[in-house]
């Protein structure tokens, strides 16, 4: 006797969809925190011509003690999707290596044009000025996985950076910043996001202005060479080893993890400063990588030009001047009009490097 067809279970009664789940809001902190450290990358290159002012000069000493620091603290911060699935490595390519080829074509163009240096075939594509962070950025992003395995990974990298100070790639600047930065990414990959959350107290905002004030008097004296020896401002740099800056190798270790404990403390002062709601430039900090990359082009054109040596400029008056007008490029720089005339270099649209994520096996 053939079995009885299946009863077809009872429809749903119509409804309404069930909700979409709601996206989660970005967090206003990091995107101030992202803006106001790429501003002061901006206003850091433009006070690097302003050697012959002491004052000047201790200030751009105290803001590369931890303004780059901090935003490699930030990137790292932001990787840690990296430690936890492969797909996140599809977007190396189109967001750092196409980008770069890109601005390092255009800065090796402003070198032969602006400044009349000969074409070189061989250092077409070697990093120039602040290319140097896409590199990095590069080999640090593939080495996040390593780290979230690792019982110590803040240590281990600190360890990697000191031992690396006296190595012989730190011949290559780009090399040399990629190790001797790399304790900060990985600060930012493996921190418990509670003591970040600490930061954001009112008791730790009024410890960050009194850190970052005694900071500048510091500096200034430490400027003067007479009450404390000056050290070799290059360990702020991070684009030189030991033998380099003029350290033994167990000295250029202990001068470097000091520097690396004076970037933690004013980059944790710094963002202790950061305002925690949103604001007319909180949606700028999604732009910063616009800022870093689109400043560098009219720096350099200023520099070339003989336009940052005019001796006006380098008076009070003049250096508050420039300072202004950096600030007032990096808002510009920020803003979404510029946005959607430089996305096809900052923001490429590269995916059709890639295979489909489908086809993947």
């Amino acid at each position: 006797m053939p079995a009885a067809p299946p009863v077809p279970a009872p429809r749903p009664a119509p409804g309404p969809a069930p909700p979409k789940p709601a996206s989660r809001a970005r967090d206003a902190y990091f995107d101030n925190a992202k803006f106001f450290t790429a501003v002061l990358v901006v206003v850091g290159h433009f006070w690097s011509q302003f050697g012959d002012s002491r004052a000047a000069h201790a200030a751009y000493v105290v803001l590369y003690a931890f303004h780059m620091p901090v935003f490699v603290f930030i990137s790292g911060y932001f990787a840690r999707g990296f430690m936890r699935s492969t797909d996140k490595f599809r977007s190396v390519l189109p967001t750092l290596v196409v980008p770069y080829v890109i601005f390092i074509l255009l800065y090796r163009a402003q070198l032969i044009l602006i400044n009349g240096v000969p074409f070189r075939l061989s250092e077409l594509f070697r990093p120039h000025f602040l290319m140097w962070f896409l590199v990095a950025l590069v080999f640090w992003r593939l080495s996040a996985p390593l780290w979230g395995h690792l019982r110590h990974p803040v240590a281990v990298s600190v360890a990697f950076a000191l031992v690396g100070g006296s190595w012989a790639f730190t011949a290559d600047s780009t090399l040399s910043r990629t190790a001797g930065l790399l304790p900060l990414f990985v600060l930012g990959l493996t921190v418990d996001p509670e003591h970040v959350r600490r930061l954001r107290g009112r008791g730790a905002r009024w410890a960050g202005f009194a850190v970052l004030a005694a900071a500048l008097p510091v500096a200034y004296v430490w400027e003067l060479g007479t009450v404390v020896p000056k050290i070799d401002s290059g360990l702020l740099y991070w684009n030189q080893g030991y033998d380099a800056m003029g350290f033994g190798t167990a000295e250029g270790m202990m001068w470097r993890f000091v520097a690396l404990a004076f970037a933690v403390l004013l980059g944790a002062a710094f963002l202790a400063c950061i305002p925690r709601g949103r604001s007319w430039y909180t949606e700028m900090g999604t732009r910063t990588m616009y800022v870093y990359l689109l400043h560098g082009l009219v720096m350099k054109t200023f520099d070339y030009t003989g336009m940052l040596d005019k001796p006006v400029l380098h008076g009070p008056l003049g250096i508050v001047s420039v300072t202004v007008a950096a600030v007032a490029l990096g808002v510009v720089l920020a803003t979404a009009p510029v946005r959607r005339l430089t996305r096809w270099a900052v923001e490429p649209d590269a995916r059709w490097l890639l295979r489909p994520a489908h086809g993947r096996t």
